[in-house]
């Protein structure tokens, strides 16, 4: 009788244990929103901004250089662009386990180091209004297959045109021309999902000046928002490619 007493205090004990040290699952990320306290969002406006791009930069002499960047600004209201005065500051920013930088004016975080894209995972410890969550961003990188006939000089009189091929997975594409001065005068088009062919007249090219550090660029966009605990932040994936020119009369 003894030992069956002891046997059921110890199965009870073991019980007992096993219970304390059970932990719930972790929370799955929902493929939707990916995060597991977000819901979709249809905000113009956010108190967050998260970018994530691959910028490409090349020269007439086929020199090029491959940037990638990840940046989070955080406001003390809704914004659609980035502004220092209602910049705030969260306890810390990681993108993929990686600690991210704060950089006064423009007041964001960011690497200092080139970085993956091939995943993508945001974890905020939040303050000053800003909630702590973690986000993991699914949704596909904006792409194209190629460039076909972008000139090394641009001629004001004449103008130029270009094609290029497969653009997807964007929300929005613009290719804009700037004559790089130090207030740099710019002339904008946008772009269409697939193949498009640009066309630059001399009337678009009157407000741009000579210069030999103008460029071209193509900028596409795969941006969607989310709400975390009634906060709305927009997710943007960036690609842009950047040919320097020159532009003559």
């Amino acid at each position: 009788m003894k030992n069956i007493l002891f046997i059921f205090v110890i199965s009870v004990i073991i019980a007992f244990a096993n219970s304390c040290n059970k932990s719930d699952p972790p929370a799955t990320i929902d493929p939707a929103t990916g995060c597991t306290n977000c819901t979709p969002s249809t905000a113009t406006t956010f108190v967050g901004l998260f970018r994530t791009g691959t910028y490409t930069v090349t020269a007439p002499a086929s020199t090029t250089t491959i940037t990638t960047r990840a940046s989070a600004f955080f406001s003390s209201q809704p914004i659609n662009v980035s502004s220092v005065a209602n910049s705030v500051t969260v306890a810390n920013v990681f993108f993929n386990s990686d600690t991210l930088k704060y950089s006064g004016a423009p007041n964001y975080y960011t690497n200092y180091t080139p970085i993956n894209l091939a995943s993508e995972t945001w974890s905020v410890n939040g303050s000053s209004g800003i909630p702590s969550f973690t986000f993991k961003n699914l949704k596909e990188k904006p792409s194209f297959l190629g460039i076909g006939a972008l000139p090394d000089t641009v001629r004001r009189s004449v103008g130029f045109s270009f094609i290029i091929y497969g653009l997807q997975n964007m929300t929005a594409a613009s290719v804009y021309i700037s004559d790089g001065w130090a207030i740099p005068s710019v002339f904008t088009k946008a772009l269409n999902v697939g193949t498009d062919t640009l066309v630059f007249s001399a009337q678009n090219l009157t407000a741009v000046n000579t210069s030999t550090n103008a460029s071209i660029t193509v900028f596409m966009e795969n941006s969607f928002a989310v709400t975390v605990d009634g906060k709305d932040f927009k997710m943007s994936n960036e690609t842009s490619f950047t040919k320097n020119v020159v532009i003559k009369n």
